[in-house]
């Protein structure tokens, strides 16, 4: 099951990156979140395996799509001295929505309402999920209030309806007229695309261009001046392939797995962290939660808001390249800490650190890569570096049956490495986007 999520996440960031280089940012948002709706409704109902695991696809395809489409057009209507804390307040939203959503399943899951003498489960997975997914119902159709982005109509040679969005976003934020705007040519602030569109009706002809259109902006990403950054880029977020769940999955495991090794290290045993309790462990059995766990996990979770807000804070004085490296070198040491010590404070205050790099790092990262690619190619760049953290990402769960102090070594470097290879990106703090 968790492959196939991830594989429909894969997918929907590549299918959708590219999509909106073809054909605009706006109308995709909205195509990403009926795909989620629909694929939570259909879990919701869904009895048979092959209807289980089809709509798991279509809804990591719809999330990994909206979460691409989402910073590209956000980041396209931004000013240059506010792009880094507006994009880094998408994720603390998202945060926020992960640990609330973690919080409320710690509340429900041992809850039992009896009616009309039956059993019902308000914590029913089937329930949980069928309402998460109608807020995304109502928000496709708010999305219809939205502007263009105006550097996509630039690059797409739609200059009156470019003009028209910035008078639109002119008048709203300074409360004046639209014709007061005094800028009136729109000439060389985007790279026009190379061909003018064509509409026609023939649609193995448009599928034949989208695809010969698609393999152009691949090759210009992966050519000069690009072909170094798009190197880092790909390799930074394949070395951040564990996603903030499973790496404070793993970190709650571990945590735990160290406390009972100490507690009988004169047994022999042996410190383990796999898959099966990761995903298992907040059981006790089919009638008792482990709340022990939940609530590790729930605190340790917490630091992600609070390393998200640190960046919030400081991205766009202190700079990208400078919180990515600090984050990958202090996260590094953290690991490299827990190894040299038994405390369970001190084991806590590492692993918030941990956490908190690790959620910087993740952010930062994205960040950089947006802000290094012109319009015509930035989806399809940001969708391609989604591809090999979601699948290595997924196999890599399957297998995951490793020592403790393996694992620390492994997470050590992970975050070295970003670090490393973040060292050598290119800084826009405060600096136009590449165009």
């Amino acid at each position: 099951m968790k492959i196939r999520f991830c594989i429909g996440m894969a997918v929907g960031a590549f299918v959708f990156g590219i999509i909106i280089d073809a054909s605009g940012r706006k109308g995709s948002i909205p195509a990403t979140m009926i795909a989620v709706f629909c694929a939570t409704i259909s879990l919701s109902f869904a009895q048979t395996t092959f209807l289980i695991y089809l709509s798991i696809f279509v809804l990591g395809l719809g999330l990994a799509g909206n979460n691409v489409v989402l910073r590209v057009y956000v980041i396209e209507f931004l000013p240059m001295k506010r792009r880094g804390f507006c994009l880094v307040a998408l994720d603390v939203l998202g945060v926020i929505g992960y640990v609330s959503a973690l919080g409320l399943s710690w509340l429900l899951m041992p809850s039992i309402v009896r009616l009309q003498n039956k059993k019902f489960r308000p914590n029913s997975w089937r329930v949980l999920i069928g309402l998460g997914g109608i807020p995304n119902l109502i928000m496709a159709c708010a999305t219809s209030l939205l502007p263009a982005s105006p550097r996509y109509l630039l690059y797409r040679r739609r200059y009156e309806e470019a003009l028209t969005v910035l008078r639109q976003i002119y008048a709203i934020n300074n409360s004046k007229h639209a014709d007061t705007y005094t800028l009136r040519t729109l000439d060389n602030c985007v790279r026009p695309d190379e061909e003018d569109e064509e509409d026609t009706g023939n649609v193995s002809k448009i599928v034949r261009k989208f695809c010969i259109k698609t393999r152009k902006r691949i090759r210009k990403i992966c050519s000069t001046p690009f072909k170094c950054t798009t190197i880092l880029g790909l390799c930074i977020n394949l070395l951040q392939f564990p996603g903030i769940i499973w790496v404070a999955l793993w970190n709650t495991q571990l945590f735990q797995e160290t406390e009972n090794f100490n507690k009988s290290a004169k047994k022999n045993s042996t410190c383990v962290v796999d898959i099966e309790n990761l995903a298992l462990g907040f059981l006790h059995n089919c009638q008792e939660i482990d709340t022990d766990r939940f609530r590790i996990l729930f605190y340790l979770s917490l630091s992600y808001i609070l390393g998200e807000i640190l960046l919030l804070i400081g991205i766009d004085v202190i700079g990208r390249k400078i919180f990515l490296v600090l984050s990958g070198l202090v996260g590094t040491a953290a690991c490299l800490g827990l190894l040299f010590t038994v405390h369970n404070i001190v084991q806590i205050v590492l692993s918030l650190i941990i956490l908190a790099a690790y959620a910087i790092g993740r952010t930062t990262a994205s960040i950089l890569l947006l802000e290094n690619y012109f319009t015509g190619v930035r989806g399809t760049i940001i969708g391609l570096s989604r591809i090999f953290p979601y699948l290595v990402g997924s196999f890599t769960k399957l297998f995951l049956n490793i020592q403790c102090i393996t694992s620390i070594y492994i997470m050590s470097g992970i975050l070295l490495s970003a670090a490393v290879a973040g060292s050598r990106m290119p800084d826009l703090t405060r600096l136009p986007m590449q165009e």
